[in-house]
């Protein structure tokens, strides 16, 4: 729908498209150094709305911090 509104906006070789909603979270919802939830196993909070960003560039920025982190834990049960 977006790409139908915005030339450009689904282009075939994006890498990365993000939503901004001009929301924002009062809170944190806290985290270990592996980026799971310290107190929810397996839960990764992640960008603006879990507390860890302030905008759209840094929620994604965030966002892939969290994905690399959940990759590496699926590898090391992998492993």
């Amino acid at each position: 729908m977006f790409g139908r509104q915005i030339p450009g906006y689904d282009h075939a070789d994006a890498m990365l498209t993000g939503v901004e909603t001009r929301t924002s979270s009062p809170i944190r919802i806290r985290r270990g150094a592996d980026y799971q939830s310290i107190n929810t196993e397996r839960l990764y909070p992640a960008g603006e709305g879990a507390g860890y960003a302030g905008g759209i560039l840094s929620a994604a920025v965030d966002g892939i911090k969290v994905a690399e982190a959940v990759a590496l834990s699926i590898l090391a049960a992998a492993g």
